[in-house]
């Protein structure tokens, strides 16, 4: 009896936290398919934008990459007694100039993207992505600007 008792215990916990989970999940994306079909996209279309996003993702990986480096070295250099202004003054301009060339690649991926796209299309997209009438060129889900601010991280240079 006990047993029995156990068992529907832990069943109706786990049912609540299945439900509990579900009301709170984000809403599932739209699978590429089924946006491709929505703009009527040919399938040479569907292969130009796949070989974009591919070119596109694989150089943001090296981007951010770099970008990131950069940030640790700066930190690790402004924490130092004494630091290099020249070494810190280039860091700064490596940051930048990557800064840079991550908004350049934005821009290049939806021109391209313009090209392949009829006008209709690309509205279409635009809307579909929820970047229509809004002032977000050049940034997506990857870009967001970070929370931290100066240059202090998860506890490092207390004090400084």
């Amino acid at each position: 009896m006990r047993r029995k008792f156990l068992v529907l215990t832990v069943a109706a916990l786990g049912v609540l936290v299945l439900v509990f989970s579900l009301a709170y999940a984000e809403h599932p994306r739209r699978d590429r398919g089924e946006k491709a079909e929505e703009l009527g996209l040919t399938d040479e279309q569907i292969e130009s934008m796949r070989e974009i996003r591919y070119n596109f993702e694989k150089t943001q990986i090296g981007l951010r990459a770099e970008l990131k480096t950069s940030r640790l070295e700066l930190r690790h250099l402004m924490m130092q007694e004494k630091p290099s202004q020249g070494e810190i003054s280039k860091l700064v301009d490596r940051i930048a100039d990557t800064q840079k060339r991550l908004l350049k690649q934005r821009v290049d991926k939806k021109l391209a993207m313009k090209e392949i796209l009829t006008a209709e299309q690309f509205k279409k997209f635009m809307k579909m992505r929820g970047m229509h009438g809004k002032k977000r060129m050049g940034r997506d889900k990857d870009s967001r600007p970070h929370r931290s601010h100066g240059f202090r991280s998860h506890g490092e240079g207390r004090g400084f």
